[in-house]
């Protein structure tokens, strides 16, 4: 039975005998245990390392492939006072990766610059152009953040201008290989060995400063001299949860001191980022990835790259406050031109594509806006639960963005549909790409014979996981406790999903500008707990809410003058049904 979202519910069934292990080895509650059982924590010592994650638990950067090269030339360049160009990208996971580095060879009073391109005049990555323009600078040495490892003609041309080129990437190694850089730092490349895969592009940076911090102790400097990296973990945490990088292993172990970093930064563009955001006491996940991040984010999306860098390296608070408000003030136009991009995806959707044979979603327009399209294709696929390309056309060029769903790989899929490309890049659910205008019809086609072969049947169903069952009269402030010894929560490591059967909805309010959203009191028998069901108005609406349902939720705490309450964060529901 699908629910009023037409979503499987999938009943997690954790093994007795490990949650039994870890309640008598770590001492823990069943509960607990059986929601870190479900996370593939059934080990005790890799459940106990997570509970209490220590940075020491981080590993080696020298593990990484090419990292004894890059190192020993940077600490080469910063002895003899070359000056190094930081070349990033314009996403928070590029712009963090940029502005750690600045505050890294600032500190070490290191002559440096840094390049970030623009979205709308010179798209993603490293450009000739830009290299060129860095060359002229006097500039022999150039350090890619969170870009460059598809980049083989560029590095090519900058070898051949006299320049030298440190790539750290985490993007998907392309089908022609690696380009021909002094150093590569990216997991993924063939023979590195380093343990964790997954870390954000402000990661690998995060680990290439490590690695130049023990270089220069072992080149003599005193350790007075050298920067302190735990508090650079706020940019490493912002930029590692706003890219959505799975927070578990290394980034668990990061991420879990960078929340707390970031509440006591004291940089003055991350204090101006949250007080903007409104982000006031403790920092979670949430506040970072639906507050900090999407203003952050603005600034390159419209074109604007530098905004985001200048405020997270500005020195001066009255200067970053100006830059923040400024952020905000974009983050509120790009909700704008995000909406009618929106408005017509979904006018051309209606016209052009045949959802009943067509399982991914290719759209192209010239009304598209370039900077805010992967926002749209991520709505649409979570929308119609199958893959969204949204491409802006300009003078006969498109350039697009790409969102998927678990079962269906971008970049494989794109590997094989390539002869229909000028370029395309990233990871296997979010993807990036160009290709002439009188190409997207058949690259249309093209991918949909693809989906045809990866998208059938129940790959095409939403499915939404569930933990555990609980009665309304079990949440309490000491289970919630209980969860929040999992965060942070993010990608592979999800908030707890609980059901909740039999509930009797009162008191029903839709609320929110349009209605869309909805709250109600959930009884179970004279136990309730107030509950919020953000942009579920419509599917509360679909069900008779004057008979039982069984409701699917998270669990979040609710702050109000001054008071803690827990409340449901209403995910689904359906009319109930008898268990069997």
């Amino acid at each position: 039975m699908l629910s009023a979202l037409n979503k499987k519910w999938i009943f997690e069934n954790p093994e007795t005998a490990s949650v039994d292990r870890l309640c008598e080895t770590l001492e823990v509650s069943p509960f607990l245990a059986r929601l870190m059982v479900n996370r593939g924590l059934a080990d005790p010592e890799e459940a106990r390392f997570f509970l209490d994650p220590k940075l020491d638990h981080a590993h080696d950067p020298f593990l990484m492939l090419g990292m004894d090269v890059a190192v020993r030339r940077i600490v080469q360049a910063i002895q003899n006072r070359e000056t190094v160009t930081v070349y990033g990208d314009y996403d928070v996971d590029g712009v963090t990766s940029a502005a750690l580095m600045v505050h890294f060879f600032r500190e070490l009073d290191a002559p440096f610059d840094y390049y970030l391109p623009n979205r709308m005049e010179e798209g993603y990555g490293l450009n000739e152009q830009a290299l060129d323009t860095i060359k002229a600078r006097g500039c022999n040495l150039v350090i890619t953040a969170d870009t460059g490892v598809t980049a083989l003609r560029q590095v090519k041309h900058a070898n051949k201008i006299g320049m030298e080129v440190i790539v750290t990437d985490h993007h998907q190694i392309a089908e022609e290989g690696l380009p021909d850089a002094l150093a590569v730092l990216n997991p993924h490349q063939p023979d590195c060995t380093y343990p964790f895969k997954f870390l954000s592009g402000v990661g690998i940076v995060f680990k290439l400063a490590e690695g130049i911090r023990r270089g220069l102790l072992d080149a003599g400097w005193e350790p007075d001299r050298l920067p302190n990296l735990k508090k650079h973990l706020d940019l490493f945490t912002l930029g590692t949860i706003a890219d959505m990088a799975p927070l578990v292993d290394e980034n668990h172990v990061l991420t879990a001191h960078g929340l707390e970093a970031l509440r006591t930064s004291v940089k003055p563009g991350v204090v101006a980022l949250k007080a903007v955001a409104g982000v006031d006491g403790k920092v979670d996940s949430f506040s970072v990835g639906f507050g900090m991040g999407p203003r952050l984010n603005a600034a390159g999306r419209l074109g604007q790259p530098d905004r985001g860098l200048h405020l997270l390296v500005s020195s001066d608070l009255n200067e970053a406050m100006e830059m923040a408000r400024s952020l905000n003030a974009l983050n509120e136009e790009r909700k704008e031109t995000q909406k009618w991009c929106y408005e017509e995806a979904e006018y051309l959707l209606e016209r052009q594509v045949d959802l009943e044979n067509e399982n991914v979603i290719v759209l192209a327009s010239e009304n598209f806006h370039q900077g805010v399209i992967g926002i749209v294709a991520s709505k649409l696929a979570e929308k119609f639960y199958r893959p969204a390309i949204l491409i802006a056309l300009q003078k006969g060029v498109g350039k697009g963005s790409a969102r998927s769903i678990p079962s269906f790989n971008l970049v494989k899929a794109m590997t094989q549909c390539s002869e229909h490309l000028i370029q395309y890049g990233g990871h296997a659910y979010a993807a990036g790409l160009n290709i002439e205008e009188g190409r997207v019809d058949a690259f249309r086609k093209a991918m949909n014979r693809v989906g045809d072969e990866y998208l059938t049947g129940d790959s095409l169903v939403p499915e939404l996981k569930v933990d555990a069952t609980l009665r309304v009269q079990d949440i309490s402030q000491e289970l919630f406790g209980e969860i929040e010894n999992l965060e942070p929560f993010g990608q592979m490591n999800k908030a707890p999903v609980f059901i909740s059967r039999q509930v009797r909805a009162r008191d029903v309010k839709f609320v929110g500008r349009e209605d869309n959203h909805v709250r109600f009191r959930a009884f179970q028998g004279n136990h309730f707990r107030n509950v919020i069901g953000f942009n579920l108005s419509h599917a509360f609406q679909s069900l008779d809410a004057s008979e039982p349902i069984d409701i699917v939720y998270e669990l979040r705490r609710n702050t109000w003058g001054g008071r803690n309450s827990i409340e449901i964060k209403l995910l689904d529901l359906r009319s109930s049904i008898e268990e069997k």
